[in-house]
């Protein structure tokens, strides 16, 4: 192989994510380079160069190729209709959170932690950080900054098996922010159930472009008892780079070492951390199952809108949620007064994946079972080779959806569910 054509690629693939024209100049040099070097020596060498030139062209037009642009379409929702009282027999809401971190530990560094997510909340009045602690033994414990208010119907039902702990106290001053240089900054401290001091302050040193990737991230694969499917995008999700990274993290005074990546993983020319944030993060609560009354409302045209969520009904049917980017829908429309089957389409837009499944109604006299069973997953596609590799559609990224069931039984005449 030629080795002037192989530093110049690689040259290429580190400046492609700072400047695409230099990026594209050493590309245009390294081939002209391998062709130099088919002239002279033709054989395998040849075919490696060639190789290593195209991949690297493919990742450098992933990087920059232009963005989805699709969106829900609004219209439908505002067709004609006539108000009318329907049942709603499935919800779906925001999540609070809107930017988190995610920190992993090595599995022997603590004996009773296995990592921490430091999250943003934003709530109705109030604004305020959150860390959920997740332990070895299956359970998860909440640390609420004094910023939030007591969180009483809190259960954490798609964490594992669940919560364990709960406190409000003083986070220190909790952070989640990347800088105008493109630098992360993630920091808290607080005191655990043992009284033990947990402190994490982590400041990234290399600047500059990098381009994130989407993702429907597995909180809920390893939860036993679920209240609702956890639509969870991570939108411009970021591994923390290694290079001047300032990792501090402390419990009960010893250091901790952040898990890393079984070998060096290079991302856009630049090795990375197992840890991650993301500053737009869309989770959504589908299908939570704790009211058990039937719930009766009332439509204006063919719509009914609560707390940021849009459903569409198709005369009793129910044919549509709308909530931020993402659209859930039924076809046929879902009717729980007739036996019926179909299927339902969550997608999150623009291009950010989608998942669906079969739903079916059975009827029993007056009272109708609902059984709805994800199949198929369509994972958002990532910018770059190694990104495709981690998150595809035959990743467990993929795949943990497919675990997922809903059951409900409805009783209209006794105005109940179950």
């Amino acid at each position: 192989m030629s080795v002037l054509a192989l530093l110049l690629a690689l040259l290429a693939l580190i400046a492609a994510p700072l400047s695409i024209l230099v990026g594209a100049v050493l590309l245009v040099l390294a081939a002209g380079a391998g062709v130099v070097h088919v002239r002279r020596r033709p054989g395998r060498r040849v075919l490696a160069v060639a190789s290593v030139i195209a991949l690297l062209a493919f990742e450098t037009w992933e990087r920059h190729r232009p963005s989805g642009t699709s969106t829900v379409d609004t219209d439908v929702y505002d067709r004609p209709g006539t108000d009318r009282d329907v049942w709603l027999p499935l919800t779906a809401a925001r999540y609070e959170v809107t930017a988190l971190a995610l920190l992993e530990i090595e599995p022997d560094a603590d004996p009773v932690y296995s990592g921490f997510e430091p999250q943003y909340i934003e709530r109705e009045g109030e604004r305020g950080y959150r860390v959920i602690a997740y332990r070895h033994d299956g359970y998860a414990d909440f640390y609420d900054d004094l910023a939030l208010s007591h969180d009483h119907d809190l259960s954490s039902a798609v964490t594992g098996k669940g919560l364990k702990n709960y406190s409000r106290q003083d986070l220190g001053d909790p952070v989640i922010e990347v800088d105008g240089q493109g630098r992360a900054t993630i920091a808290f401290s607080l005191l655990d159930v043992q009284g033990r001091r947990v402190s994490v302050g982590i400041r990234e040193g290399a600047g500059g472009r990098s381009v994130p990737f989407q993702l429907l991230a597995p909180v809920g694969m390893s939860s036993t008892d679920p209240e609702v499917f956890p639509l969870f995008m991570m939108n411009d999700l970021e591994f923390l780079r290694l290079r001047g990274l300032e990792a501090n993290v402390r419990i009960d005074g010893r250091d901790v070492v952040l898990q890393g990546f079984p070998g060096p993983v290079p991302m856009q020319g630049q090795l990375r951390s197992c840890a991650k944030y993301s500053l737009d993060a869309e989770i959504m609560e589908i299908f939570p199952t704790g009211n058990t009354e039937m719930e009766r409302v009332r439509t204006t045209g063919d719509r009914y809108e609560r707390g940021g969520t849009t459903y569409l009904f198709a005369g009793d049917g129910f044919e549509r949620i709308h909530l931020v980017d993402t659209e859930i829908v039924f076809d046929p429309p879902l009717d729980i007064g007739r036996a019926g089957e179909g299927r339902v389409t969550m997608s999150s837009h623009p291009d950010r994946g989608e998942v669906a499944g079969a739903w079916e109604i059975i009827r029993d006299g007056e009272v109708s079972r609902l059984r709805l069973l994800i199949d198929d997953v369509e994972v958002p596609r990532q910018r770059g080779v190694l990104y495709r590799l981690i998150v595809n559609n035959r990743s467990v990224f993929a795949s943990w959806p497919q675990n997922y069931s809903f059951t409900a039984t409805y009783d209209p005449a006794a105005g109940e569910q179950q």
